[in-house]
């Protein structure tokens, strides 16, 4: 009767833990890639490249600007190398871009604004652990900085 008791008690901490443990990684894997994100060009350095998110086709360590990882959806997450996370079978790393309005960057627009919205989003097994939202603006271009949103 003890035994079952116990049983009934450890099991619950032990999954509970292993959640805490898959939210952990999954939170380090969308910083890791927000922080990518965040040394890379507002608009392309690329002379006659067009302001146009999602309008990249090279390979991710190509990728200069934030449009570029418009759509990026690795399973398992893989490194800006293509290095694949072997040990992450079942884990999935998406990003969407958005252009924002300035006054209101939690509203998309459909055209250039200044500002970007960058959302990396983790899943295990199809279920959302973390999601990493950024914003970035023109002018980083020049300073060099990403905000965070909290």
């Amino acid at each position: 009767m003890v035994l079952v008791g116990t049983i009934q008690l450890v099991g619950p901490v032990v999954r509970s833990g292993t959640v805490m443990s898959d939210k952990l990684v999954a939170t380090n894997l969308a910083r890791e890639l927000s922080e990518e994100v965040s040394i890379k060009y507002f608009t392309s350095p690329k002379s006659g490249d067009l302001e146009f998110i999602g309008d990249e086709t090279e390979s991710r360590d190509l990728y200069d600007d934030i449009d570029d990882y418009n759509g990026l959806s690795n399973s398992p997450p893989q490194l800006s190398d293509k290095s694949v996370m072997t040990n992450l079978a079942g884990w999935r790393r998406t990003v969407k871009v958005e252009h924002v309005e300035l006054s209101n960057p939690t509203n998309a627009t459909g055209s250039y604004t200044g500002l970007k919205r960058v959302t990396v989003t983790v899943q295990k097994d199809g279920t959302t652990l973390a999601t990493d939202v950024t914003l970035h603006a023109h002018a980083a271009d020049q300073l060099g900085f990403v905000i965070q949103e909290p």
